[in-house]
């Protein structure tokens, strides 16, 4: 695709806005989750859970990109009863050691990212945990969630 002079300076003069203007909402740095106090409770299925983990039960998963160069967006939302017991019990285990059960409404982003993807990530679980990341600040534990989604993942409408 050829782009016109003015298209090209078009495009230089807002990502340079983008990345000189202050992001409208603040960076937050992901807190630490709290210590159990109890380090052996006994989980859903009767084993006991290991230290951090929690004793509710993944309900429901909600995971939804948007932005990049072409302003896609995309979603994945599931109730984890509606899955085979494996694609439950790999997503539940995925949610777990990624940390999103940690995490009560985190954000953290790259300041003056421009052209990235963000990925909002929501469980219930009795509670509700959400967290919001960019590309260049996702954390390494949720890579495997996110490879795991992605391809199941559709194209939503533009709102």
């Amino acid at each position: 695709m050829i782009l016109s002079r003015f298209q090209l300076k078009s495009k230089v003069i807002l990502a340079l806005v983008i990345a000189l203007l202050p992001l409208s909402t603040a960076s937050v740095e992901a807190k630490k989750p709290k210590k159990e106090k109890s380090q052996t409770k006994t989980c859903e299925t009767g084993k006991k859970c290991e230290k951090g983990k929690k004793m509710n039960k993944i309900t429901s998963f909600t995971y939804h990109q948007s932005g990049g160069f072409a302003a896609i967006n995309r979603g994945y939302s599931v109730k984890l009863s509606d899955l085979s017991e494996d694609e439950s019990n790999k997503l539940a285990e995925l949610i777990s050691s990624s940390g999103l059960l940690e995490m009560k409404n985190e954000r953290k982003t790259t300041p003056g990212a421009a052209d990235m993807f963000f990925y909002e990530f929501s469980a219930s679980n009795g509670g509700e945990h959400k967290a919001t990341f960019d590309d260049g600040s996702l954390p390494q534990t949720f890579r495997p969630l996110l490879d795991f989604v992605r391809d199941k993942a559709k194209v939503e409408p533009r709102s």
